[in-house]
């Protein structure tokens, strides 16, 4: 079913602002003087829609991308027309899979010599595989965790022909948070360690989101790796305020379905955690969990027609329930995401409402939301 006409049978829609983050994009290499960007992409572009946001940043310059799986990037391969773009594997993959990851020109990260040697096994006759140098400074969760490992890893890779070096990089566990004890340690594990085994610096990629951000003097930014700023979202909030001025991308909307009237004492929804103490227009929307509205969201705020709502009663797997200060017609559009008038709702007031972070609730927005690209 095209996205128009499921649009038009269920009207709940994510709106994503390409030029926005074209804008983010831009304004991140240019505050840290970057000369190459490599997007992380991974989850649909953070639920943003991955295809649609390679082709608008790769319109801009961007050949570089980050995804998670290679199943994502076998799909990004496939959906692109463009040719000289790099798809990096973020994360462990398995060696068995290594003549799929050459064939469709992925770059895996690789922590441990044993991978090598098992994905060389894998490989077929002719095949090179690149790969990302994974260096485990302080994450924990794979690289080389020691000098000698990283010198091991680079050798093999430098003598065998099955292989070649796309990158080394390092990922930052406190970038985003007040931690600089922790972060700098990291940071010098890392510089000492690719100096010492004499790896290039056009190689190294070590600054995140939270990095080019709050730490982009300090480390060097030559090739930086971001996902969330160019979402337009601060990965820091609310314990750090964002340096540069950043474009929210998406924007959340559902049309009123039904509207009625509550009597005093009446209740909504399960559990019948809501009761109206006198009477009150109140409106239902096709939306909810399964759609990605967090259940964690009862009680927060919508906006009508740049009026402040609320959500009341339980958030239930395909519908919610909202007040109205007046009736309203059945069509009206609502905004749980973005602005109305001179209200706004960002990612980050709903994160710290549902006590999570901005990625979980982006990426948790289902294909059965279709994404909108205004032009």
């Amino acid at each position: 079913m095209r996205q128009e006409e499921r649009l038009r049978l269920r009207p709940t829609w994510l709106e994503i602002d390409l030029s926005a983050i074209q804008a983010n994009a831009q304004a991140i290499m240019q505050a840290t003087s970057a000369r190459r960007l490599i997007a992380v992409v991974k989850a649909n572009a953070y639920g943003h829609g991955a295809l649609r946001v390679v082709q608008s940043l790769y319109d801009i310059g961007v050949k570089d991308f980050a995804v998670a799986t290679v199943g994502e990037g076998i799909e990004l391969r496939q959906g692109l027309a463009a040719t000289d773009v790099k798809i990096n594997l973020l994360g462990v993959q398995p060696a068995e899979h290594a003549d799929v990851m050459a064939q469709y020109h992925l770059q895996p990260a690789v922590g441990d010599l044993e991978w090598l040697e098992a994905a060389k096994s894998h490989l077929n006759p002719g095949q090179v595989l690149g790969v990302q140098l994974a260096v485990d400074t302080g994450m924990g969760r794979m690289g080389a965790g020691s000098l000698l490992e990283l010198q091991r890893l680079y050798s093999y890779i430098e003598a065998d022909a099955s292989f070649y070096l796309a990158g080394v990089f390092t990922h930052f566990a406190t970038a985003d948070d007040l931690n600089q004890d922790y972060y700098d340690n990291q940071y010098q594990k890392f510089m000492s360690w690719v100096q010492e085994v004499g790896i290039p610096e056009e190689y190294w990629h070590l600054a995140n989101s939270g990095s080019t951000l709050w730490h982009a003097q300090q480390i060097p930014t030559q090739t930086i790796r971001v996902g969330s700023v160019l979402y337009g979202y601060n990965p820091g909030a609310p314990l750090l305020t964002s340096p540069i001025e950043l474009k929210p991308a998406a924007s959340l909307y559902s049309k009123i379905g039904a509207v009625h009237q509550l009597q005093a004492g009446q209740s909504v929804s399960y559990g019948a955690t809501y009761q109206a103490e006198h009477p009150q227009w109140v409106a239902t929307l096709p939306i909810g969990y399964a759609d990605g509205y967090n259940r964690r969201l009862g009680g927060m705020n919508v906006l009508v027609n740049g009026q402040v709502e609320q959500v009341i009663g339980r958030v239930t797997m395909d519908q919610i329930i909202i007040t109205l200060h007046q009736k309203e017609p059945v069509g009206t559009p609502v905004v749980l995401l973005g602005q109305s008038g001179q209200k706004q709702i960002t990612i980050e007031t709903l994160a710290d409402y549902a006590e999570t972070i901005p990625h979980e609730l982006l990426t948790e927005f289902s294909a059965r939301v279709p994404r909108c690209y205004p032009s």
